[in-house]
């Protein structure tokens, strides 16, 4: 009787507990993004304009081996993302600068599921800039680019970049706050 009842409360446990359902595959989850309030503060790298920034966010001084091109990022370490920027006087070449960044900007058309524009136009200082601001969406490597001149004296062109590998999907938040903060910034810039 043992035997057989040992055999039993085996058998009526492991029908007890074998009577889950079936582990059912879920898809991929991603963090929660927290975006900060943005507070803006007059910034200026060592070379190039001043303009206002997220307080979330600094610069990166980066060196430059040519007099007339000053390099510089702002870093937004909480997205983990940078905006590259390069400040380039103007020597009767603005035509030329127009169309090398709208080539750069186009050469993402092959993976972007579409390309929004906006016209920004900054009075503030003493003269009047005016720039694209552009918004690539979909798969590409850089989702916001832009460039800003004054038509006579400075061309300010600039280009986002995650340090991760692009997902429209997560990084859509990221980047609806990013395209405000880049066009405050577009508004703000002063070349004095």
């Amino acid at each position: 009787m043992t035997q057989s009842f040992k055999l039993t409360m085996t058998l009526f446990g492991v029908l007890l507990f074998s009577c889950t359902p079936p582990p059912v595959p879920r898809p991929l989850g991603y963090l929660r993004i927290e975006l900060p309030e943005s507070e803006f503060v007059q910034s200026s790298p060592k070379c190039g304009p001043s303009f206002e920034l997220p307080d979330y966010s600094f610069i990166e001084n980066v060196k430059s081996s040519e007099e007339a091109t000053c390099w510089f990022n702002v870093r937004f370490p909480d997205f983990n993302a940078r905006l590259y920027c390069t400040n380039i006087s103007i020597e009767d070449n603005l035509e030329a600068l127009i169309k090398d960044a709208q080539d750069l900007v186009f050469s993402h058309e092959l993976k972007a599921s579409g390309i929004r524009r906006s016209r920004v136009i900054n009075n503030e200082g003493e003269g009047e800039s005016k720039g694209i601001l552009y918004h690539l969406e979909g798969p590409v490597a850089t989702p916001i680019q832009f460039f800003l001149t004054d038509s006579t004296e400075y061309f300010l062109r600039g280009s986002l970049y995650f340090d991760h590998k692009p997902n429209s999907d997560s990084t859509a938040p990221v980047i609806a706050r990013l395209l405000y903060d880049i066009e405050h910034l577009m508004h703000t810039v002063s070349w004095e």
